[in-house]
């Protein structure tokens, strides 16, 4: 019962967080990882009344805690091993394809080594040895957990309902090999769009400049595909200087700036991308003060797994402060573990 309180105390603080600043990402990931901690307190509750009420409840919780749930274990390490394969397969072999397999095969390895490490004593391994161990699989373990509020936090604020008026719809550039668009950033578009029609008088703002190695810029094809599926050019706000989300949310802010008549009411914004990349999109948004609300298009299946560890890289890197709590709260934790307990 104590873990379920100090769960949803958790949820709480990441509710009032929220309230403050609905896109605040520490409030998401605090809401998310409170809300996993309260469901996986209340399924070991059930699992403890199983044991005590039902006949044979004694073997039911056998089979759940040392069959089922390390199958589901297993099951996801080896989907997340596998799936790089896929990966290689369909996009070509590149570091960002073995994203998937290294965090399979460190799941597989991290959860088992903490519980092994814990069935050996100081006395058989070097004391310093055994707790920095302690230190790197516990940080390993808080960051995995993280992952998994993230991916929630990620699914949840897209659940948001939009506000009904739209007035601009930023479409957010990706790769380009030709004057097409590719599916990727072809499924940006047509999320657009579907909104566009429930707002016709909406402008586009295609955003994406042109990298070394694309033909033309991003803000081009986007552009052509646009005019290809009706959309009037009056309609279209072009930015093709951009190489980076932050950039495509500062000059695109600029751009709606500059074409906004009504100076007394603030624009109705969203930004659609891609569903993995909606949170990221957001900080940047956030930063730069524009007020934009995203969506999610939908992402091939496959390439999920590496885009949402690549994002969530992103976001330790861009919030530190998420990658420092983690590491002074650990240190932390493990110097109070050693303090001398004084007996009354």
């Amino acid at each position: 019962m104590a873990f379920l309180i100090i769960s949803l105390i958790i949820m709480l603080i990441g509710l009032l967080r929220l309230k403050i600043n609905k896109r605040s990402i520490i409030g998401g990931i605090f809401l998310a990882s409170g809300l996993i901690l309260s469901l996986a307190s209340l399924f070991f509750e059930l699992l403890n009344l199983i044991y005590l009420y039902l006949p044979s409840g004694d073997f039911a919780t056998l089979i759940i805690a040392y069959g089922i749930l390390p199958l589901i274990f297993l099951l996801v390490c080896g989907y997340f091993i596998f799936n790089s394969k896929t990966m290689r397969t369909k996009e070509g072999k590149s570091a960002t394809a073995k994203l998937s397999a290294l965090f399979g095969l460190n799941l597989l390895i991290a959860f088992p080594a903490l519980f092994m490490l814990f069935t050996f004593s100081t006395k058989t391994i070097p004391q310093i040895i055994w707790y920095i161990l302690l230190y790197i699989l516990l940080i390993d373990i808080i960051l995995c957990f993280l992952f998994a509020a993230y991916i929630l936090y990620s699914w949840m604020s897209q659940m948001i309902p939009l506000q009904k008026k739209i007035d601009y719809i930023i479409i957010l550039g990706s790769g380009v090999r030709s004057e097409e668009v590719p599916p990727l950033l072809k499924s940006r578009l047509d999320k657009g769009i579907e909104y566009y029609q429930k707002n016709p008088t909406a402008k586009f703002v295609v955003s994406g400049g042109q990298g070394a190695d694309e033909p033309v810029s991003e803000a081009f094809a986007m552009r052509k595909y646009l005019h290809s599926q009706n959309i009037p050019n009056h309609q279209i706000l072009f930015e093709d200087k951009s190489t980076t989300t932050y950039e495509n949310m500062l000059f695109s802010k600029r751009i709606i700036n500059e074409d906004w008549s009504d100076k007394k009411m603030p624009p109705s914004i969203i930004f659609s991308t891609n569903n993995y990349h909606v949170l990221r999109g957001s900080l940047y948004a956030q930063r730069v003060k524009l007020k934009a609300q995203g969506v999610g298009a939908p992402t091939a299946l496959y390439f999920l797994p590496t885009a949402l560890i690549r994002e969530y890289i992103a976001l330790l890197l861009h919030r530190k402060i998420i990658l420092f709590s983690v590491l002074g709260g650990v240190l932390l934790f493990i110097i109070i573990s050693l303090l001398p307990i004084k007996k009354s």
